[in-house]
């Protein structure tokens, strides 16, 4: 039995060197699946695993020997490095101080982001947790203002093709059949969010991207947790902050385009059919603010 996603319909492959292999019971210890077990004081793959390997590489990473190896689900042995050491790791006041500046920025200086941070943002997003390796997020780049702006200008036909089902979304008619609570959010946000899309871009305003110079689209595909996209997306935010860039989630396109718009993202690349998405622009900061804004959570329960 093998977990399924888009990359992969096969369990991985435990490789386990027994010339170095101690059976200290490490990589037992870490296998959330029980795909690992020792008996009569030697290590070998169990046949009670709960899904069968699927890849998180634990058991590789805990492995003081490199006994263990795993191969398949888009993984093999080549894929581990040697952590960084310790003192290198941001201490938490210097992490506060990086994730308590940053804003979301939607104006930006007239310059393009270089390759090289981009490829950084992305190396640094391909980091970020996932419900079931491997991960499932597919990315699209947008790079260039005339691209980014070509895409909001097809994004705002869409909207226009379609502005009668959000306009019924809205209506009282639905609000049985949508909720209380959707259909508050279509007449307080999200009609006069479609409204300012198409008022601006006839003006001649981007008010979907903005005109940055960059924007990345995450998607996951429907085998995935739609968490996956929003994760990806904020470790790319985090990055681009370190770069001395500012960004932005653009929450206002996925949710549009989610079903039907299928010309549409054909053209860019965007999966047919997904579980989630979330659109971050970024570029550098035309401003500079010198203040941050204290931010708190609706509640916080403590049980003990």
């Amino acid at each position: 039995m093998a977990i399924i996603n888009s990359r992969t319909r096969e369990k991985g492959k435990i490789i386990i060197d027994y010339d170095k292999c101690t059976s200290c019971g490490l990589c037992v210890a870490v296998c959330s699946d029980k795909s690992l077990e020792i008996t009569d004081g030697r290590l070998h793959e169990s046949a009670n695993a709960v899904f069968g390997c699927f890849a998180c590489g634990h058991c590789m990473a805990v492995c003081p020997y490199d006994a263990i190896k795993i191969e398949g689900r888009e993984m093999s042995g080549k894929d581990l490095f040697t952590l960084p050491p310790s003192d290198r790791y941001a201490s938490y006041d210097s992490l506060y101080a990086l994730l308590s500046s940053r804003r979301s920025i939607r104006h930006f200086k007239d310059k393009n982001v270089e390759q090289e941070k981009i490829d950084k943002i992305l190396e640094a997003a391909s980091t970020a947790p996932m419900g079931i390796p491997p991960s499932d997020v597919q990315v699209v780049v947008l790079k260039g203002k005339e691209t980014i702006r070509a895409f909001s200008e097809d994004f705002v036909g869409v909207l226009k093709k379609n502005k009668f089902i959000y306009s019924l979304l809205g209506s009282k008619i639905m609000k049985p059949f949508i909720g209380k609570e959707i259909s508050e959010l279509f007449n307080s946000f999200l009609n006069g969010l479609i409204s300012s899309y198409i008022s601006n871009m006839d003006q001649g305003e981007n008010a979907v991207l903005y005109d940055t110079p960059l924007a990345i689209s995450f998607q996951t595909t429907m085998y995935a947790d739609p968490a996956d996209a929003y994760i990806v997306a904020t470790y790319a935010m985090i990055a681009a902050e370190s770069l001395g860039l500012g960004s932005c989630m653009i929450g206002g396109v996925h949710p549009f385009i989610k079903k039907g718009a299928k010309k549409f993202k054909k053209k860019y690349g965007i999966l047919e059919r997904y579980s989630g998405g979330i659109i971050v622009i970024f570029g550098y900061p035309k401003y500079k603010y010198r203040r941050g804004v204290r931010r708190t959570f609706k509640d916080v329960k403590n049980l003990e």
